[in-house]
């Protein structure tokens, strides 16, 4: 067997690593775009013995191509041998692959987004070490990028478009929250666009390495959640989280605060040069106006925001159910801002092909 901390081979099936993921696409999906580098698998491949063509984890996962390394892993593109469903795997890498914190943190991924089971949530397959002691997660393969790509290309967004994201961010952490899980990492690069049956926008969070039960059962004298420790990712932390205070579901309605206001104006509301000055800034400064930079904004859709910025958790929203029925009363929004997404609530189709743009 190869090392699995190895990348795949070159050959036919292999492409670029990139910072998509890859699913079948409906008939209704618009082409890739030819004039930029693209990921292109167009055929199933067919059965291979083990070991043939490109590494095998666990004897039953074929890693076809890598596609996005992280600080401690590497995600790719697999196929499962026996029945051919297209999955993603992630696989911690040297030295993290031998390290007792980060497999934690990686079956802690395994059993939230498991434990959830909610449409806009990435659904987890599968999770195992192998006997060579590689920790691997695997997960439904999603078609589409992620919405900090989405971001860095528009920059802005309309606001129908933003509050129908945010709306549906919004469902799926009430779903968590309700499971007893507090994601703690919600920014863009874990909001992931998928897009099937015609619509782009339907949108599945991924990443629970960072998540923590508020379940009294499963709190305790926990390294990963314990009282003073900072996780997270700095634009997107609460004053409370950034001093590594006690949290609950509330840090995720702030950060979710500050993705809507960059939705809508195109940038967080505290950005610094180093991580320590967006600390500084988090904790002492109040959110600037967001109509400062959208003048179109209604009073009401910035004082949501602002509610959602509060300082103190308890002026926040009391719930993630809250916040999304005071962002759909708000006048700004046409009717029928989510039927776009309606769309995506059925079945995912099984013909198409495999695509993503880099």
């Amino acid at each position: 067997m190869r090392p699995l901390h190895c990348s795949v081979p070159p050959g036919p099936e292999t492409v670029a690593e990139c910072t998509m993921l890859w699913a079948r696409p409906g008939p209704t999906v618009a082409p890739v775009r030819r004039d930029r580098s693209t990921c292109v698998f167009e055929r199933t491949p067919p059965p291979v013995a083990a070991g043939m063509c490109g590494p095998i984890v666990d004897g039953r996962y074929r890693l076809v191509a890598s596609l996005k390394r992280g600080g401690m892993g590497v995600l790719y593109a697999a196929e499962h041998l026996l029945t051919g469903r297209r999955v993603a795997v992630k696989l911690l890498r040297e030295p993290w692959c031998h390290d007792s914190v980060a497999r934690e943190r990686l079956r802690r991924e395994a059993q939230a987004s498991a434990r959830i089971g909610h449409p806009n949530i990435v659904d987890t397959l599968d999770f195992g070490i192998t006997p060579e002691g590689h920790c691997y997660l695997v997960m439904e393969l999603l078609y589409g990028e992620d919405l900090h790509a989405t971001l860095r290309r528009e920059r802005r967004l309309p606001l129908p478009r933003a509050a129908d994201i945010m709306q549906q961010i919004c469902a799926a952490l009430a779903a968590a929250h309700a499971a007893g899980i507090v994601h703690r990492d919600i920014k863009p690069a874990n909001c992931f666009r998928v897009g099937f049956c015609g619509a782009s926008d339907h949108i599945k969070l991924i990443d629970f390495g960072l998540a923590r039960s508020t379940r009294a059962t499963d709190v305790g004298d926990d390294p990963l959640t314990a009282v003073g420790t900072i996780l997270g990712t700095s634009l997107y932390m609460s004053p409370e989280q950034a001093s590594g205070g006690p949290v609950d579901h509330r840090v995720d309605i702030y950060a979710s605060g500050v993705l809507l206001y960059q939705m809508i104006t195109g940038q967080p509301p505290f950005r610094a040069r180093t991580a320590a000055e967006t600390f500084r800034r988090i904790l002492a400064e109040e959110p600037p106006s967001a109509r400062g930079a959208c003048p179109e904004l209604s009073p009401a859709f910035d004082e949501l925001i602002h509610t959602a910025l509060a300082k103190r958790p308890e002026a926040r929203f009391a719930s993630m159910a809250a916040f999304a029925e005071a962002l759909a009363g708000l006048p700004d929004l046409r009717p029928g801002a989510r039927q776009a997404s309606a769309r995506v609530a059925g079945p995912r189709p099984w013909s198409g092909t495999w695509r993503a743009a880099a």
